[in-house]
């Protein structure tokens, strides 16, 4: 006997910007309400965080196991001791830190219990900048004497901005901001839109001609 097995087409839903729902509703919030996509059918925006972090986890999950020696075993050994680090933009605090970690326990990063808990933790993404900024590139000497250094995340949600400065005399490295710590929603995909509009505008003012190049 011939078993045949009929399968329906998947169906995928591609879904940008769906961090930025997490937002404030008061203040520059409100202003982009209209520029953000809206979230899938029957979704919030916590389940839709949960389908992200959990395919980063299913490919984190692969990658170690197909490319390591003995990668099933690695990973046995240590997927639920992990401790996940998640950022966010400056200025998100305990509401936002919330959902995030609504989204993490149902994707199953971690359990909801005390120690599963305990190993989920978040940073600004200024923070998170000054750490890679620090490791990758910063000049030397930049923050000596003193001095202080202005990081921007120009990110495709939000521009965050950050100053810091290096603790002088300390025996270890630390820093401290110099000046509260900004947050903008004049994120790169509405720089891109406004940028198209007044180009399209330009060429039929002035019959100007394309300019491909600009992004």
């Amino acid at each position: 006997m011939v078993r045949l097995e009929l399968s329906l087409p998947v169906r995928f839903h591609t879904e940008t910007r769906f961090k930025l729902h997490l937002r404030s509703r008061v203040g520059a919030g409100r202003q982009v309400a209209n520029e953000i996509p809206p979230l899938p059918l029957n979704k919030t925006v916590v389940e839709v965080f949960a389908d992200f972090l959990s395919y980063l986890l299913e490919c984190a999950s692969s990658y170690i196991q197909d490319t390591h020696a003995n990668g099933a075993d690695l990973w046995a050994s240590v997927k639920d001791q992990i401790d996940f680090v998640l950022s966010h933009p400056n200025g998100w605090e305990g509401t936002q830190q919330g959902e995030m970690r609504k989204a993490a326990i149902l994707a199953k990063l971690v359990p909801d219990t005390t120690a599963g808990n305990a190993r989920l933790s978040f940073v600004t993404e200024g923070e998170a900048s000054l750490h890679f900024a620090v490791q990758n590139g910063l000049p030397t000497g930049a923050m000596k004497d003193g001095d202080g250094v202005v990081i921007v995340d120009a990110g495709g949600g939000t521009v965050d901005i950050s100053s810091y400065s290096k603790n002088v005399g300390e025996a270890k490295d630390t820093f401290e901001e110099v000046a509260a710590p900004q947050c903008q929603t004049f994120q790169s995909s509405l720089l891109k839109k406004s940028h198209n509009f007044l180009q399209a505008t330009s060429m039929a003012r002035y019959s100007l001609p394309s300019m491909h190049g600009c992004s």
